[in-house]
């Protein structure tokens, strides 16, 4: 969803100049921490839009596949050395990772900011842990606090999956957005699912994040009293 934040032109900090993002200061900030210690060799990103995050991701990384459901344009010429899939991640994601799991390759790195249903948000994630093309995988997924995108990751079975060694879906909190034609949404936030087939984690404690409250509800909550109504459908 759109959040573009006004760009500081002049800050010492590149995160906070103009650029294509549509995630807030503190999510950019996150993601690039990520990719400069990950170092990914092999990174996805489903829902590139208009290329913010790809140009992170491209930059940190040896190879990337994109996937939207809309044709890159400029983007295939701004980076000729992202791999393009354009149409349904659902039909064409699964494809990837089987080609990638047969040639025995291990995805480094995923952005999951595509279908923003539920079953849509659900259905990527499982799609991911059940390719055995993710043994040693940082996944982050963006619009956590979005209560229809969270419902479906909420749904996920991740305890299922024996090499998903932790999950926290609030590694960084959402907003309340206050823009034209979205005011008053709750969107943005983004969770972490670190993936180590090494790990065990059917004999380790809780996969789960469960030292805090989960942000998404406290905003959920916070948006109720502040607003006297419950959060748009």
């Amino acid at each position: 969803m759109l959040n573009r934040p006004a760009p500081l032109d002049d800050a010492p900090l590149e995160l906070l100049r103009a650029g294509d993002w549509q995630m807030s200061f503190g999510e950019r900030a996150a993601i690039e921490g990520v990719l400069s210690q990950l170092r990914p060799s092999l990174s996805v990103e489903i829902g590139t839009a208009a290329g913010g995050s790809l140009a992170e991701i491209a930059s940190h990384s040896h190879e990337v596949h994109s996937f939207d459901l809309h044709d890159p344009g400029p983007l295939a010429e701004r980076f000729p050395e992202v791999r393009f899939h354009t149409g349904d991640s659902h039909e064409l994601l699964p494809r990837l990772l089987a080609r990638l799991a047969d040639d025995g390759r291990n995805v480094d790195f995923v952005l999951v900011d595509g279908d923003h249903t539920p079953e849509g948000a659900q259905r990527d994630v499982e799609d991911l842990l059940a390719s055995p093309a993710l043994t040693d995988t940082i996944i982050l997924l963006h619009d956590t606090s979005n209560h229809r995108v969270r419902r479906g990751y909420g749904r996920v079975r991740y305890e299922a999956h024996p090499k998903v060694a932790h999950v926290d879906l609030d590694f960084v909190g959402g907003y309340v957005l206050s823009e034209p034609g979205l005011d008053d949404e709750v969107w943005g936030g983004l969770g972490l699912i670190w993936v180590s087939a090494r790990r065990g984690a059917y004999f380790a404690p809780s996969i789960r994040q469960d030292r805090y409250h989960p942000t998404s509800e406290l905003l959920q909550h916070g948006f109720e009293a502040r607003f006297g109504q419950p959060v748009r459908e």
